[in-house]
């Protein structure tokens, strides 16, 4: 080869090599949470071509669970990649993604490629005293990203409406409600969602005009006790809020859960611990009733300022260690729903003004507590199927744990802990205030394990048992035994009045989801949820191995012309006159149970916590079986 068009063909590549940083587009060398695909592909939205590459005279550094960085190393070398032809819009994203001039500073490097080709580009160079504070924290790239997120959606909302520039950003993410959320899950999903969208978003999650309102004569009796529950909620949320960003190891939870579930346990705990205190500074700063003038945004902005008062971290970090020293995970997904009410089982029938707190809620959306409790699918059930637009009706409060897009019926399991689910449960009992009226439990089922029209019929001494361990056991006026979810017509949700005591359906996170997709999930009914301090990890444990061990059939709404099932009209009957049932009957259901909790678990043996689970269930099963065969000899033996 001719020595000048060698010559030429060198000048060129080396002008190739260093024409990374000198053009529109630019090279630069990762080595941490960028050498995922699938990380790049988030941030950017698209596939960037890359090759392996080496950064010689700097040493990578892995500090234990926080974040990578390069530091200068005479004779050290750090491996890593090469992102090719990034446009300074993209750099720009990365740039904020790695918090560029406060963790790390973007510098011009030259690389050795796998061919030993020199590239000139850029890389972050680590800022010690700043990363050093992240050290000893497990910090994940979702961790990471959903903070980018969060400071990308906070630096738009400064730019919608310049006229609320005196409120926080704090305040303004609160009053949006779930739509910070669903944005960054859709980003997680792999959706860019670009500014236009966002703004609509945001647009379309204004507060509401008090001063509206409140020309409505017939709600004014109750707007006291409304805008103080859309204050507790603030408070509540706020503090989770806190939770998520400084313990965001203690929240993490798998992809298959509802991501904000352990939070909202540890919410519950920090703020019932602080209950008194909160109540005395809610009174003292008006925050439990309506000031004339005051707008809903200014509401949301003195709640912030209080959770600022009462929030301590180190206390927050003793609670997440106590939960985190109870917590277990089981095989079985579980979700929760409670109902509150002043009016009980009055709720869906109630008349105008008959509940004197909260009308039955008919209120609800007006003072938006759709999004103030959207991390718990707040909403009021009124047993009808929930559209959007539709007519307000009157019912119960509902928490509906996992379910995080009400109209569109979307929900995640909650997380797989029966000790966490209990404490959750009494928490929110404790928390809310409202009298509680029932409860529903949920268990996904495994994927294609069996058909509904495969599942057996119930033993009626195992409904009994069911009844035992959740059900209301109580005399009436006269002293007769009752079983009153069931006497009194609770369960009764449909047209027809027929016993709606437990159902099999498909649960869907996404719009788009399949029914193959789709979780398989039952689902309990009949439990009353009591204002006491409740241990319900015993039903949880009973009602998954029960699942599991007998594969019972559901008991919910026949089709239109069928008559209810057998175990339907047992469940009245009994219900009506409760009766004991035999010991050897009570055996053969926890004999089922310990066969299905061994299913669950693909075991042969129990072990020390569910064998203990099993004893609890056994005593409170003979337990309340003697006290109701004590009652019924003592009715007999009276004239």
């Amino acid at each position: 080869m001719p020595l000048k068009y060698r010559d030429e063909q060198d000048a060129a590549r080396i002008r190739d090599d260093f024409r990374g940083v000198y053009e529109d587009h630019v090279d630069l060398f990762v080595y941490g949470t960028m050498m995922s695909d699938q990380h790049v592909r988030l941030l950017l939205n698209r596939r960037v071509e890359s090759e392996p590459a080496v950064l010689h005279n700097y040493m990578r550094v892995v500090p234990p669970g926080a974040f990578y960085f390069v530091v200068k190393q005479h004779g050290a070398t750090a491996p890593g990649r090469l992102l090719k032809d990034l446009s300074a819009e993209e750099l720009a994203r990365l740039d904020a993604f790695e918090d560029e001039g406060n963790l790390y500073f973007r510098r011009i490097v030259v690389v050795r490629t796998s061919d030993n080709r020199r590239r000139r580009c850029m890389t972050y160079i680590g800022n010690i005293p700043a990363l050093q504070r992240s050290f000893g924290k497990e910090i994940l790239f979702e961790d990471r990203y959903s903070l980018y997120l969060e400071r990308k959606i906070d630096q738009l909302i400064e730019t919608i409406d310049p006229d609320r520039r005196e409120i926080t950003r704090r305040a303004l993410r609160e009053l949006m409600g779930s739509a910070v959320d669903s944005l960054i899950e859709s980003h997680f999903d792999g959706n860019y969602i670009c500014n236009y969208i966002m703004v609509q978003a945001f647009n379309d999650a204004k507060p509401p005009l008090l001063a509206d309102i409140l020309q409505r004569e017939e709600l004014r009796p109750y707007a006291d006790n409304y805008i103080k529950l859309a204050c507790k909620h603030i408070i509540f949320n706020q503090l989770v809020e806190l939770i998520r960003h400084h313990f965001p190891d203690a929240v993490r939870l798998s992809k298959k859960y509802f991501r904000h579930g352990l939070a909202l346990l540890l919410g519950f705990l920090y703020y019932n611990r602080h209950g008194v205190q909160i109540e005395a500074m809610m009174k003292e700063k008006s925050l439990d009733r309506i000031v004339p003038g005051r707008l809903y945004r200014d509401y949301a902005v003195l709640c912030i300022n209080l959770v600022e008062e009462i929030y301590c971290k180190d206390e927050m970090r003793g609670i997440c260690d106590y939960v985190e020293s109870h917590w277990y995970s089981t095989p079985t997904p579980l979700g929760a729903e409670l109902e509150f009410s002043y009016l009980g089982a009055r709720a869906v029938v109630g008349e105008p003004g008959e509940d004197p707190y909260f009308d039955g809620f008919y209120w609800f959306n007006d003072f938006d507590l759709q999004r103030r409790t959207w991390r718990m699918g707040g909403h009021v059930d009124a047993h009808r199927d929930v559209v959007a637009g539709a007519e307000r009706h009157r019912g119960f409060f509902e928490y509906a744990f996992g379910r995080f897009n009400i109209v569109g019926d979307l929900s995640l399991p909650l997380f797989d802990c029966p000790w966490g689910m209990s404490k959750l449960i009494n928490e929110a009992v404790r928390f809310l205030g409202i009298p509680p009226h029932s409860l529903h439990i949920s268990m996904e089922l495994p994927r294609h394990k069996l058909p509904c029209d495969a599942m057996n019929r119930h033993e009626e001494s195992d409904l009994v048992c069911l009844l035992l361990l959740g059900g209301d056991l109580r005399k009436d006026e006269n002293g007769q035994l009752r079983e009153w979810r069931i006497f009194n017509r609770e369960l009764d949700t449909s047209m027809m009045g027929s016993l709606n005591f437990s159902s099999r359906k498909y649960h869907y996170s996404r719009p788009e989801q399949s029914q193959n997709e789709a979780a398989d999930v039952m689902e309990y009914k009949f439990m009353r949820l009591r204002s006491e301090e409740t241990d319900y990890s015993n039903i949880i444990i009973a009602l998954k191995g029960y699942q599991f061990g007998a594969h019972p059939r559901p008991l919910s709404i026949p089709p239109k012309g069928e008559a209810e099932l057998p175990e339907q009209v047992f469940l009245r009957q009994w219900a009506a006159n409760p009766y004991p049932i035999r010991k050897d009957e009570i055996y053969s259901f926890l004999d089922k149970v310990e066969r299905g909790i061994k299913e669950e678990y693909q075991s042969t043996e129990l072990g020390k916590r569910r064998r203990a689970a099993m004893d609890n269930i056994a005593f409170t099963l003979f337990e309340k079986n003697a006290w109701i065969e004590c009652n019924k000899r003592k009715n007999d033996s009276e004239p």
